[in-house]
């Protein structure tokens, strides 16, 4: 009898997703919204109170974007943005510690969260991309200070 209970306890009791499987529900949702990212990289790009040496950094940024071809190509299923959304949320971060977190809100027109949304993408990403790979991304971004 104390089988059957357990086994019935076992049936009911709903998985808890590991951490990956929930790092990769919050990935596609998070994917979701890199165009409107690309959007505020333009909109920053030529903003005039974005310092010249970001602005070039943000201009280096849509065109990784746009290049198919990169550390991971865009037409891979499932991975090829992963690296695309991280060099984003890399570089929004740079940005909102040189220049300030008002500027790029103010030039943000999406969800309110837009902080917590960046430390999402960095978290997430984790989980996907290789930390070569990552140290690669930031390694590019960090030498253009």
């Amino acid at each position: 009898m104390s089988e059957e209970k357990s086994a019935t306890t076992e049936e009911t009791t709903p998985a808890i997703p590991e951490p990956r499987a929930r790092a990769k529900r919050q990935l596609r949702e998070l994917l979701l919204m890199l165009p409107n990212l690309a959007k505020l990289l333009g909109r920053l790009a030529v903003h005039p109170d974005v310092p010249a040496q970001e602005k070039a950094l943000l201009a280096a940024t849509i065109a990784y974007l746009a290049m198919p071809i990169d550390i991971i190509p865009d037409f891979v299923p499932g991975l090829g943005q992963v690296d695309d959304i991280f060099l984003v949320a890399v570089v929004l971060q740079r940005l909102i510690n040189s220049a300030g977190e008002d500027l790029v809100l103010q030039n943000w027109d999406g969800d309110p969260k837009l902080l917590s949304i960046i430390q999402q993408i960095l978290e997430v990403s984790t989980y996907f991309l290789p930390k070569p790979m990552r140290e690669k991304l930031v390694g590019h971004v960090s030498a253009n200070r």
